[in-house]
């Protein structure tokens, strides 16, 4: 074959370019009518709440549908389905089952080499559906590398997942996160939506009253939803208050009375709140309700206690207190513990060993306090003062490591 021409030459790589080019976008073209294709067409899904992230969770190749064209949003997904769902959205690669184990295995396998799945996780037959809370535990490690191979309680772990926005409330109330309730293949579209978003640099909306809800259930207040504060002492909580009785403070829940949608939002619907320096708006303050349990030291019949005036919450601003709408209040000799936020009327008796009374006792505190006490602080001091005292020593104690000036006197 002879030399080529100079001008032969490059008029080769130009036409070899150009056709390069051609080929390029005749592909291009290709695949952009193949994904339109791919598009899932469900014939169970119009109107759904979860339609979009099911769609989405198909065309991640996460998830399929069923070959009559249906997607069946509400069937439950199982357990083993989910480890499958948690390794293609995290990326783990898994290796095939080996001969005579179960398909799963590899993405069982793969998922507790990446301590994303951990003994114990799923208890049982791993055909039957999976919960939230299960569901929960494997997307918060999938989230977040912090929590692989940590050692946290499956109550903590709900709470990570409503926390950063993984999970909500399944219900209408803040309270129904539900964690022994059935997954179903909507909500594990929605988890693998979510965990893309997050995968890719996004943030997600948290549901507020929910988070706080499974926070309370973890252990027992809300300050890190709502102050991103975890100092507190350990609740439940023994305060002697003088030698005839111990208060143990249960719970302490941070309410927002602004928020329609917040923690127990129904027991605060029509409440009254005072502010000692502020009008008494519902969006002016927050509710600080502590759940009180008292229990007597001594025997005698003479003496009566109520156990919601055993302390009062101290601070150098806008304060005030509470009432609730009257059908949460209680006259009937009972001071045993309700649903929800509640008063009982009645007062502890000395009259036998080891009698006990549950009440709330409640601070409407400025939320502009709030703030400057946070910045000049770093966080919330919990200030409480035994009821009656001066401020002193002697008789004040924090719930928090965080102190405020008084701590000192």
């Amino acid at each position: 074959m002879g030399k080529m021409g100079s001008r032969g030459w490059k008029g080769s790589i130009v036409w070899l370019v150009l056709l390069a080019v051609m080929v390029s976008l005749s592909v291009t073209s290709v695949n952009s009518k193949m994904a339109q294709a791919a598009a899932p067409v469900f014939k169970d899904i119009s109107g759904h709440w979860a339609k979009e992230s099911i769609e989405a969770a198909v065309k991640a190749g996460v998830l399929n549908g069923y070959p009559d064209q249906t997607f069946k949003p509400q069937n439950p997904i199982t357990r083993a389905e989910l480890l499958k769902v948690i390794s293609l959205t995290t990326k783990v690669e898994a290796a095939a089952a080996p001969a005579g184990k179960p398909w799963y295995t590899g993405y069982q396998r793969a998922l507790t080499d990446a301590k994303i799945y951990a003994a114990g996780d799923f208890t049982g037959d791993l055909g039957k559906a999976v919960t939230r809370v299960e569901m929960a535990k494997l997307a918060v490690r999938g989230a977040n590398a912090e929590y692989r191979g940590a050692k946290l309680t499956a109550d903590e772990l709900m709470f990570r997942a409503v926390n950063t926005g993984l999970l909500s409330r399944t219900g209408a109330k803040a309270e129904t996160i539900d964690p022994n309730g059935t997954t179903t293949r909507a909500q594990a579209a929605v988890i693998v939506t979510r965990l893309l978003k997050l995968a890719g640099g996004g943030k997600l909306s948290v549901d507020q009253g929910a988070s706080s809800a499974a926070e309370v259930a973890w252990h027992k207040h809300n300050m890190i939803t709502m102050f991103d504060q975890d100092d507190l002492v350990k609740f439940p909580h023994r305060v002697n208050i003088d030698k005839t009785y111990d208060v143990i403070i249960d719970q302490l829940l941070v309410l927002d009375p602004s928020d329609k949608n917040g923690h127990y939002a129904e027991y605060l619907k029509d409440a009254k709140l005072y502010l000692d320096d502020e009008k008494s708006e519902p969006g002016k303050g927050y509710v600080f309700a502590y759940k009180l349990i008292g229990k007597n030291l001594i025997v005698n019949p003479t003496i009566k206690v109520g156990v919601s005036s055993s302390f009062y919450m101290f601070n150098s601003g806008a304060s005030g207190g509470v009432t609730l709408k009257r059908e949460y209040y209680y006259n009937d000799g009972s001071m045993k513990e309700r649903l929800g936020l509640f008063v009982n009327q009645s007062v502890l008796t000395f009259d036998r060993k080891d009698n006990s009374g549950h009440d709330f006792y409640f601070s409407h505190v400025s939320k502009n306090f709030i703030k400057t006490q946070i910045k000049e602080y770093g966080g919330v001091p919990i200030h409480l003062e035994r009821y009656g005292s001066q401020l002193s020593n002697e008789t004040q104690f924090y719930l928090t490591e965080v102190k405020d000036k008084w701590a000192a006197k």
